[in-house]
């Protein structure tokens, strides 16, 4: 079960799986918009509710901040959606930037998120193995038919303790010399084989950085858009990563550009909009 808030006066959209971590979110994002409704006089604070006639006063300030967060809360709360899922704000078609540190929690979650409504799943990675567990521990059943593409040399020798016999599964081999046309080029056969065979494609592209890295960033960002184009045209719905640790900011404003929607993820929650970072 995920849980939605989207804030009535920005951008802020806050999901999570536990509606604790969302009345927390959006209880602090809420109360960005009334600081001036919070003032200090004498030794407390006061705070007044811009929606009715409550009112409080505390000695220590952090409790009156969160009693006043968790009232600003209260009259939102019936806007709480659940039962959704992120890429619904953008008919889960089109690509979502994930920014989550490698490795961590929050990555793996978005990683499943994103993959459940596929049929048809195609991994863009440098780690064939690490992506074939995931489905294998997380995923309920194998889908349909599931592609790798990745420069990794023998891809399936890390995971031959695996039983893969009910999985439909095709390694596609790539030159690491290859250059972006070439790899945008492969992408788009292999989505070309599948597209109108039925079932919805999802693609994990995890080698942004590495791309960033290689090349120049509008050389990538002109990539990421033509890519980004091809796969809205089959009605895909692909996430995108990048660690926010390890790229500047002015990089990953420019990235997002390219994208349908872009998210910070930790271990709660998945936000968008304004006070997006998670750090």
């Amino acid at each position: 079960m995920v849980y939605r808030f989207q804030c009535r006066q920005c951008p802020f959209t806050v999901w999570s799986t536990r509606r604790d971590a969302i009345a927390d979110a959006a209880g602090t994002h809420i109360l960005s918009h009334y600081r001036e409704r919070v003032t200090k006089q004498d030794f407390r604070i006061r705070w007044s509710c811009p929606h009715c006639e409550r009112s409080g006063q505390h000695h220590d300030g952090d409790a009156g901040i969160e009693r006043f967060e968790r009232h600003l809360f209260e009259h939102v709360e019936s806007s709480v959606e659940s039962g959704v899922h992120v890429a619904d704000d953008i008919d889960r078609t089109g690509g979502v930037l994930v920014r989550a540190a490698r490795g961590s929690t929050g990555l793996e979650n978005a990683r499943v998120h994103f993959l459940s409504p596929g049929e048809i799943v195609l991994f863009v990675t440098m780690a064939p193995a690490e992506r074939i567990r995931l489905i294998d521990d997380t995923l309920q059943e194998w889908p349909t038919r599931t592609i790798i593409l990745t420069t990794k040399p023998d891809p399936l020798g890390d995971v031959s303790d695996l039983d893969l016999s009910a999985a439909s599964l095709e390694v596609v081999r790539l030159d690491s010399r290859l250059g972006l046309s070439e790899v945008g080029e492969t992408i788009s056969r292999v989505v070309g084989e599948y597209e109108d065979v039925g079932g919805k494609i999802a693609t994990e592209f995890d080698i942004l950085p590495e791309l960033v890295e290689k090349f120049d960033l509008q050389t990538v960002f002109k990539f990421l858009h033509v890519l980004d184009t091809r796969l809205t045209r089959a009605d895909a719905l692909a996430h995108y990563h990048v660690d926010p640790r390890a790229q500047s900011q002015s990089t990953i404003n420019v990235l997002g550009q390219a994208f349908d929607l872009s998210i910070a993820v930790d271990d709660r929650q998945f936000v968008a909009g304004p006070r997006s970072e998670l750090g």
